[in-house]
């Protein structure tokens, strides 16, 4: 009622403790408090009313042009602690000029999340209240119509914007330092897929990235804990782009060189499964490292 519009075309998102009632009467007087506030210009002011323990601002504007005309897209993300995909502690909100049917609109937003919010693990954790919406007003009188020059143009925007703020959101984990992007390669998808995630979610891993340590034997342990058998792992592993092991084999690398690589504020991980020979599949993630700070922030969040 205060803005104007059926309820039907309300989306709700909330985070904080789930074991706690929203406080309803608190909100709904709120509501009522910031609908004379309303701006077309308020993406600044939204970003900041919905982060928590982020530690800056993830929002992102592009303007694309489309055979069809000019077009706009906006997005405010929220997102630092508690980030895995299936669920997470996140909020993405985005705005665009352009007018989409509603199952064009679905297919785009659930393609570009799989390959944004999807790929990123600030600490592996779930939670019950991660949302992704995209708004779609029309003002600009471009019409994308589906399976069109224009939906493939428009994808591609806002693919490039969803992956734009993922990566944000892993730089702003919770006490992050550093980030990797760990790329897998071979063998088939739900193994490369299961491979990157154990890498990315290990706390081993996780804690020599924070202190720039090369120590990619917890690598090979977590792509072992991820592979059914026993067998000796043909794997290939190169850390900022060093080389470090071969066919499962130690090769010689110049320590220094590898430790001051790994200082870097973003590193990559590649790993290749069984060998170059056997190259079926390839996957990513991005990830955060662990740190003390970390801790700190997740142990006094209630508190």
């Amino acid at each position: 009622m205060a803005v104007g519009v059926e309820e039907s075309a309300v989306a709700l998102a909330s985070t904080g403790g789930i074991s706690q009632y929203l406080p309803v009467d608190s909100m709904l007087k709120g509501i009522l408090a910031a609908h004379s506030e309303l701006r077309r210009e308020g993406d600044a002011e939204l970003q900041q009313a919905i982060q928590t323990t982020d530690a800056f601002e993830k929002r992102a504007c592009l303007e694309v042009e489309l055979p069809s005309g000019p077009v706009r897209l906006t997005a405010q993300c929220k997102g630092a602690g508690m980030i895995s995909p299936r669920f997470a502690t996140m909020f993405c909100f985005v705005q665009t000029d352009a007018a989409l049917q509603p199952a064009t609109a679905d297919l785009l937003l659930g393609v570009t999340v799989k390959r944004s919010f999807d790929r990123v693990s600030v600490d592996g954790q779930l939670s019950t209240n991660d949302t992704a919406i995209l708004m779609c007003s029309g003002a600009s009188g471009v019409q994308v119509a589906p399976e069109s020059e224009d939906e493939l143009r428009f994808g591609e925007a806002l693919d490039a914007l969803l992956r734009q703020l993922a990566i944000l959101m892993v730089a702003d984990g919770e006490g992050a330092a550093r980030i990797a992007r760990v790329l897998v390669r071979g063998g088939n998808l739900d193994g490369a897929e299961a491979v990157a995630r154990a890498v990315a979610n290990s706390p081993l891993v996780k804690a020599a990235l924070h202190s720039a340590d090369p120590n990619w034997g917890r690598i090979v342990q977590a792509v072992g804990a991820a592979l059914p058998g026993t067998a000796p792992l043909a794997v290939d592993i190169s850390l900022e782009g060093i080389p470090v092991c071969s066919a499962g084999t130690a090769i010689a690398y110049d320590e220094g060189e590898l430790a001051e690589a790994l200082k870097a504020k973003e590193v990559e991980y590649e790993i290749t499964l069984g060998g170059r020979d056997s190259i079926h599949a390839e996957t990513e993630v991005f990830f955060s490292d662990l740190s003390h700070e970390y801790v700190t922030i997740n142990s006094d969040y209630t508190t």
